[in-house]
């Protein structure tokens, strides 16, 4: 719906970094890579003038938009933040059941718990990373991604 009639559009996830010819396969301690190299799509297609870029990642804190929020500000492109508009979006239980990665419930809980729901611009942009999730990376691996 978010695409409409647009040609332009494109819509990127974090979770395409784990979709291969094959199918599906998360690994956890590829999340940090699988960012980085969603947020340098996203960068991509903004300097390319792509119009519109959806980002349809969990984001529970404002921090882990904050990447995406630089650049599409920097690039002079209009920021919306939209959630999912179910009845079973804080139900852990009903999370657990509808999740195609294996979530457990308690982690849903625990994702609901941090979640922060009022979000804005300016909350994002003067969010800051979690010293626990401040940790220097090796560089990006090069894969092929398929889709």
């Amino acid at each position: 719906i978010l695409l409409g009639q647009s040609r332009d559009g494109i819509v990127f996830s974090t979770d395409d970094y784990f979709r291969q010819q094959d199918g599906y396969t998360y690994n956890a301690a590829q999340l940090g890579d699988a960012h980085d190299w969603n947020q340098k799509r996203a960068r991509q297609a903004m300097e390319q003038g792509k119009s519109p870029v959806i980002i349809d990642n969990t984001n529970t804190q404002a921090w882990e938009m904050k990447p995406y929020v630089e650049v599409a500000l920097e690039k002079g492109y209009r920021v919306e933040f939209h959630e999912p508009d179910t009845w079973w979006k804080f139900d852990p239980e009903e999370l657990e059941k509808r999740n195609k990665h294996g979530v457990t419930r308690e982690k849903i809980a625990q994702m609901l718990e941090r979640y922060e729901c009022q979000i804005s611009i300016p909350i994002v942009m003067n969010s800051v990373v979690p010293p626990h999730k401040n940790t220097q990376r090796p560089p990006l691996q090069r894969r092929h991604r398929w889709g």
